[in-house]
């Protein structure tokens, strides 16, 4: 009888703890994922927090003047606002650079087509 009482108890603990080792290991992966994709949403909010360059506002020349101080810095001024932005004379000279190559490429592009 206490045999029988004790086997019957056994049998229902081993039922439950079935059912709370099969609860317990979905929560476990539950928790997990939730802290695994917290984790990668941290790791791509920080890659994605890179400046957003703003190239919808184009100045035009009327509303921009250009300049080189006594520095050779460039001074870019905004005639409206009367707000400048000084750039580092080495940036004026990229920017001369790149200019002028445009316009030499162009030159003898037509150069070249106009020989033949």
């Amino acid at each position: 009888m206490k045999n029988e009482k004790l086997k019957a108890f056994f049998a229902k603990v081993k039922v439950f703890l079935t059912h709370t080792g099969k609860i317990a290991i979905i929560a476990g992966a539950m928790v997990f994922g939730f802290l695994a994709g917290d984790v990668y949403h941290r790791l791509q909010k920080n890659e994605s927090e890179k400046p957003v360059v703003n190239l919808k506002n184009v100045h035009s020349l009327l509303e921009t003047s250009v300049a080189i101080n006594e520095r050779n810095e460039l001074m870019i001024i905004n005639r409206r606002t009367g707000t400048y932005e000084i750039y580092q004379d080495s940036i004026g000279s990229v920017i001369f650079s790149l200019y002028a190559g445009k316009i030499y490429s162009s030159k003898t592009d037509v150069s070249i087509t106009k020989g033949q």
